[in-house]
């Protein structure tokens, strides 16, 4: 690193740093922390405090607050609105929390090509940590933006803005896999371009910066633990970003559409991706009987549904505990960094029993959610760990030619240098424990998966909901009567944070 170099280094890191605490950016303090509270009393059924901690982050933006409004951490808080207010059933303020995500997510999207801004980005985040690059919702973010949206649409009463959505969710989870291979190839030029501007930071990185040198260094015995595990949740996700629940909600779509054939396409999308779910091979024997195909004969045995999908139907949803999270760890090589590490809850239920008309009906996995993140975060995984080792050495490097550059100079008085040196090394080390911050942005009102269960609507339409498994919950409904049909959302992140949402569908 050149004395130019480190100056210029050196002038920025007090600006940047206090900008960054000031504008309440995850730099200095991780997400997973500073959503402690919101967090606690969502899960502890405190559902209005856990919308103020939202709110308050999402404020009217000053120089002297922590708004996130304007900074790259606003995207991941407005996800957290619209679940949130989806939650308590201010289902049109989900919308429009969503509609905003949408809008930042593309304005990031349209910076898919690389340009001078990003790699100035990538060089502040190198200088930093990677909270320094705005967050772009991780895949699982992006789809279910969509199935949130489309739920909420029927929740207004806009069933015609219900149908247009889900018409759009097997395209919308095609443009997910497309402009995340755009931006994997764009984060891979970024971090090639921030190696160029330090040679020696990046031949260190590509000696020190491996999983397999990471996992075999005993002081990273949890790095290497919490692997195992996210490798094993990760065999639950289902490849290519796929998320089920979109894309049995497109399929639902084209079955109340009569368009059997459509349907099959994404039954068998389910089909082949989770071959031993008997939920979707029911549904997919149910749609190719209805466009008159032939059974295959591994689904001889399936039978298929009694009773009608397209109309007189109830689908219960039910999403069933707390999403997974990111929280921050350590890593050494053999310095310390702050790295993102997976933490899985527990569910607080086995399942969901509907009972209707003197019959029940329990309910089967639609979607693992934690599976889906867990796989992509084990595919991002080797290069986020060559951007965090490569930042830390920056900094280092920053730190010691910082040394180097005062120890130097001959001709400065002794105590003047004495000072000088005591000031970067204080400071040096002040700041570089600052920026040692995990990036571990992510959703997290999410449920830790998604489960499905259906059945007619009974003759007196009532319907009771019963929650199995560790805790147990109840609650009867009956459905309106100008419904002809019906969604009921069961969200239940835990036992003391239960939500029940009838979303009717009055048109068959």
């Amino acid at each position: 690193m050149t004395i130019r170099r480190f100056l210029s280094i050196v002038s920025i890191l007090p600006a940047a740093a206090a900008g960054m605490f000031f504008a309440g950016c995850s730099s200095v303090v991780n997400s997973h922390s500073q959503k402690e509270d919101m967090m606690e009393y969502y899960l502890n059924g405190e559902n209005e405090d856990a919308l103020d901690e939202i709110e308050y982050k999402l404020r009217e933006p000053a120089w002297y607050n922590s708004s996130v409004v304007d900074t790259g951490d606003e995207l991941v808080w407005r996800l957290e609105a619209g679940s949130m207010n989806f939650h308590i059933g201010n289902f049109q303020e989900s919308i429009d929390q969503f509609k905003i995500a949408e809008e930042l997510i593309e304005r990031y999207d349209d910076r898919a090509e690389v340009s001078a801004r990003d790699i100035g980005a990538e060089a502040g985040a190198a200088l930093t940590n990677l909270n320094a690059l705005p967050y772009r919702g991780w895949c699982r973010d992006r789809i279910a933006i969509a199935v949130y949206k489309a739920l909420a649409y029927l929740g207004t009463g806009n069933e015609e803005a219900f149908h247009a959505q889900i018409r759009r969710l097997r395209n919308e989870q095609k443009k997910v896999q497309d402009d995340y291979s755009a931006f994997f190839e764009q984060e891979k030029a970024e971090l090639e371009a921030e190696k160029a501007q330090n040679p020696d930071a990046a031949k260190q990185t590509d000696a020190l910066g491996s999983i397999e040198k990471l996992t075999g260094n005993s002081d990273n015995a949890a790095f290497k633990n919490n692997l195992a595990k996210v490798k094993k949740v990760a065999n639950k996700g289902y490849g290519n970003f796929l998320n089920p629940a979109a894309i049995f909600l497109s399929g639902l779509g084209s079955i109340r559409d009569g368009e059997y054939d459509n349907a099959r396409i994404d039954f068998q999308h389910l089909v082949e991706a989770m071959p031993n779910n008997p939920l979707f091979r029911q549904y997919y024997v149910t749609v190719l009987q209805k466009a008159g195909r032939e059974i295959p004969e591994n689904l001889a045995d399936v039978q298929p549904f009694d009773f009608p999908l397209d109309e007189n139907c109830v689908f219960v949803i039910f999403a069933n505990g707390r999403s997974a999270a990111l929280e921050e760890s350590s890593i050494y090589f053999p310095v310390m960094a702050a790295w993102p590490s997976c933490a899985f809850y527990n569910a607080p239920f086995k399942d969901l029993e509907a009972e209707a008309a003197g019959k029940k009906y329990s309910s089967l996995t639609l979607a693992d959610m934690d599976g889906i993140l867990a796989q992509e975060f084990d595919e991002r995984l080797p290069g986020i760990i060559t951007r965090i080792v490569l930042s830390t050495l920056i900094k280092e490097a920053a730190y010691y030619a910082g040394i180097a550059v005062i120890a130097a100079q001959k001709d400065m008085d002794p105590a003047v240098q004495a000072a000088a040196l005591a000031t970067v090394a204080i400071g040096g080390a002040a700041y570089r424990a600052a920026m040692n911050t995990a990036d571990t942005r992510c959703w997290e009102i999410l449920p830790k998966e998604f489960q499905l269960t259906q059945l007619p609507v009974p003759a007196d339409r009532q319907v009771k909901i019963k929650l199995n498994g560790g805790a147990s919950f109840s609650q009867s409904f009956r459905l309106p009567d100008d419904c002809k049909s019906a969604i009921i959302f069961v969200d239940a992140p835990s036992a003391q944070n239960v939500a029940f949402h009838v979303l009717p569908i009055k048109s068959k």
